[in-house]
């Protein structure tokens, strides 16, 4: 299986576009809305609607075009829980397919740590006194 594609972004960071320019010329990142993801469809059961609420405020980088992965952690986490609370046994493939759902939304550590967030520009800089023309931070 081939190794997945680098983003732009993760190329710029990392340096591999000054290594290989060509590679990364007519790579671009996908634009997204920025809108909240919202409310949860309305046939969602009231288990993966949960679910849903839950990790809209506790993923807080989801925008409205991570609506149907969103649907399909809900969907999976909402089933393993019923399952569990039931006493019924959770299979693997649901539990893997359950853990990559929730991976793809970025809600593990590892694929956490993949997300780069811009820190929020509020014009409260603690360090702006030491710097106010703005001249060596920005």
């Amino acid at each position: 299986m081939p190794r997945p594609r680098t983003p732009r972004s993760k190329a710029a960071l990392t340096g591999a576009d000054k290594a290989n320019p060509k590679r990364f010329r007519d790579r671009a990142e996908p634009r997204t809305s920025g809108a909240a993801i919202g409310a949860p469809p309305a046939y969602l059961d009231g288990e993966a609607r949960a679910v849903w609420e839950e990790l809209a405020v506790n993923l807080g980088w989801l925008v409205r075009e991570d609506r149907a992965a969103l649907e399909a952690a809900s969907l999976a986490v909402g089933q393993v829980r019923a399952m569990h609370r039931k006493g019924e046994i959770v299979t693997g493939a649901l539990f893997s397919a359950m853990n990559t759902a929730l991976g793809k939304l970025g809600a593990s550590p590892a694929d956490r740590s993949k997300i780069n967030s811009a820190p929020p520009e509020d014009g409260d800089d603690p360090f702006a006194q030491f710097d106010p023309a703005g001249q060596y931070f920005s």
